[in-house]
């Protein structure tokens, strides 16, 4: 999280490129939009007894557990997906994931948006919002944008498998009447290709899905030693403090690219 937030404003400051990174995480983790309340959306203490992490993200959005799944981030200044502000660049990053999953042999479409709300309403893949990522008006890919004042930032998860016992556990929410059957309203991609496909296989089919939606090649690059520090800094600091996350054990990725848009 703290690296998404630098390279973000690395891009407000003109001094990063645009950004779309990929990865996983060491250890499963929850994390919850910034303006979410994280006592009422996680158990924490199902979390300390599993060992999972939590973490709050800089984006908005709901709840979610990222343990079988692919992280997404892109960072980018305001205005360069072109004009339409905030649905637009929903929009066409969408298209870019589409189009990946598509080169995976999945059906992926935009959702219309069917909102969410009531007692299930912050866990992330219990609503769709539009352009959100579906197959068979069932939702894929959870996402939640934050617009800062020069830059924005997107993240998403893209579900490769589930663990609905672990998710029970972590969010008190899906053990509320009103979830039952809550994974009928999500698909993954174990489930719609019949296996489960490898993160290397994922990976390239998403960086060509965006260089496709973007209309250029994406180059693979690293963080300059800049934002490698100031990443380090801050995830020492304030998203090491309790106030950010109650585990103060780092939530690293195993699996991490970083492509420049």
């Amino acid at each position: 999280m703290a690296l998404d937030e630098v390279l973000t404003f690395s891009c407000a400051r003109g001094e990063g490129a645009p950004v779309l990174r990929l990865y996983t995480w060491d250890r499963p983790t929850v994390s919850v939009g910034y303006a979410q309340v994280l006592e009422r959306e996680v158990d924490l203490e199902a979390c300390r007894r599993l060992g999972f992490a939590v973490v709050r993200r800089p984006t908005g959005g709901r709840a979610v557990l990222h343990q079988h799944e692919l992280t997404y981030a892109v960072a980018f200044p305001k205005g360069l997906l072109g004009p339409g502000g905030v649905q637009e660049d929903y929009r066409r990053i969408s298209q870019g994931l589409v189009l990946g999953l598509r080169r995976l042999g999945v059906a992926a479409s935009l959702s219309r948006g069917s909102g969410g709300r009531g007692p299930v309403s912050g866990v992330c893949f219990l609503g769709t919002s539009r352009f959100e990522v579906t197959v068979a008006g069932r939702k894929l890919v959870g996402s939640a944008q934050r617009r800062f004042r020069d830059a924005v930032l997107q993240h998403g998860s893209l579900l490769l498998d589930l663990d609905r016992a672990a998710w029970e556990a972590t969010l008190p929410a899906l053990r509320h009447p009103a979830a039952k059957d809550w994974t009928g309203r999500l698909n993954t991609l174990t489930f719609l290709l019949g296996a489960r496909p490898s993160l290397a296989r994922v990976v390239e089919a998403l960086r060509d899905g965006f260089a496709e939606a973007l209309g250029q090649p994406l180059a693979e690059t690293h963080p300059s030693r800049a934002e490698a520090r100031a990443a380090a800094a801050l995830a020492s600091g304030r998203y090491g403090s309790p106030n950010s996350t109650p585990d103060r054990r780092t939530a690293a990725g195993r699996l991490d690219t970083l492509q420049r848009l």
